[in-house]
């Protein structure tokens, strides 16, 4: 691993919005083809937003909570780091979901440009009515 200080700080906020939308939250899907469809394009956003420092496109699926906890300051401050110690994300490799507590959680292997070791991303969604949203992301 990239090491024990790679990881988002996106845990403690996606702790507090565990109870902001748990009576609204339902899981993304019940097999890898529907999570995948409901989470991938999330994901490309997310990932290309924090590529190229497009803060509007990485926090464009967040729900609200999420959005509150990360305004764009702390997202510039966040990658400045983990850019210095993983540099961007090249590709990713799907390895499975979780369905846990009103939430969906999806695992993939990541490479980036700034690091040879393979990089964890761990993405937590639920379904919001007809919506699907981020509501916390890791590298680890």
């Amino acid at each position: 691993m990239a090491g024990k200080g790679v990881r988002w700080w996106v845990l403690a906020l996606w702790c507090l919005s565990l109870g902001a939308g748990v009576a609204q939250a339902g899981f993304v899907g019940q097999s890898d083809r529907e999570v995948q469809a409901a989470v991938e394009p999330l994901l490309d956003n997310l990932l290309a937003g924090y590529n190229t420092g497009d803060y509007h496109l990485y926090s464009r699926d967040f729900d609200e909570t999420l959005k509150e906890a990360i305004p764009e300051g702390k997202f510039r401050e966040t990658r400045k780091g983990l850019l210095k110690k993983l540099g961007t994300c090249q590709s990713r490799q799907y390895l499975g979901f979780l369905n846990q507590n009103h939430y969906t959680v999806v695992l993939w292997k990541g490479r980036f440009s700034g690091t040879p070791d393979d990089v964890l991303l761990r993405l937590v969604a639920s379904r919001r009515g007809e919506r699907v949203v981020v509501t916390g992301l890791w590298f680890q």
